[in-house]
């Protein structure tokens, strides 16, 4: 009973977050759809168990204890992985690094999205306190975007007197490898001292994959994230650090 009231709950919430995040933002990853289909599946589980419970069925009774042990176990380590995200979001790089990378997100036309935004804010207050720190904008055009999302940060840093021989542009990446590869093209050398600006819960692993590319001196400066994303940035980025650790990408 208990079970199923929790998971007519979390069902529930799951389909109002989906659709609240669309209404808000659209479909802007296909990540989203991991909460409609935990909104279905959490409401139609009671009805589920009951009819298992009422036929009597021993192999489907063991298949639902399996199921439910295998949903608990990879809560625990999405929890975990969670954790591990919300601390390496939170430290403080040191000053005067040779470069600041600032990873690309999401352009509409040519208005930055709140994420994108937030990390162009957090790399103008580090470049405004280390006056000898460059800064390379990383970010290609995708779909609805009507300019690079390094030329979308461009505009926001000239405009805010930052001079443009202190800035690179990186217009080609499609995604954080990428990303951090190109930018390590036009910095030239990977052992200068470099910090990724990116939302808190990114940094992780935009780290370990600078460090499997060969970057050997690097940290990180996380920002603040929009509220609403946080449950799907998170879960979608614990998702992605189990696959990177599967494939050895960082």
């Amino acid at each position: 009973m208990v079970i199923s009231i929790i998971s007519l709950v979390v069902g529930i919430a799951s389909l109002l977050y989906f659709a609240g995040y669309v209404i808000w933002n659209g479909i802007n990853n296909s990540f989203l759809y991991f909460w409609m289909f935990l909104g279905i599946s959490g409401i139609a589980y009671p009805a589920l168990h009951r009819m298992i419970l009422q036929r009597g069925a021993v192999f489907w009774r063991r298949a639902e204890q399996i199921a439910l042990g295998a949903i608990l176990i990879c809560t625990v380590i999405i929890i975990g992985i969670v954790g591990i995200l919300v601390s390496e979001g939170k430290e403080e790089p040191s000053a005067n690094a040779d470069y600041v990378i600032v990873l690309g997100a999401h352009v509409f036309g040519e208005r930055m999205s709140a994420n994108l935004r937030y990390r162009v804010e957090a790399a103008y207050g580090y470049l405004e306190k280390n006056p000898d720190t460059k800064v390379v904008l990383s970010g290609g055009q995708g779909q609805g975007e009507e300019i690079t999302e390094a030329e979308a940060m461009r505009r926001y840093l000239v405009q805010e007197g930052i001079e443009e021989d202190r800035i690179l542009i990186e217009g080609d990446s499609v995604n954080t490898e990428e990303n951090i590869k190109n930018s390590a093209e036009l910095i030239g050398d990977k052992s200068k001292k470099v910090v990724i600006v990116s939302n808190s819960f990114h940094i992780y692993r935009a780290k370990g994959i600078a460090k499997k590319q060969g970057y050997t001196d690097v940290e990180g400066l996380g920002c603040k994230i929009h509220p609403y994303s946080i449950p799907n940035a998170y879960v979608r980025e614990a998702a992605a650090v189990i696959k990177y650790k599967i494939c050895r990408q960082i």
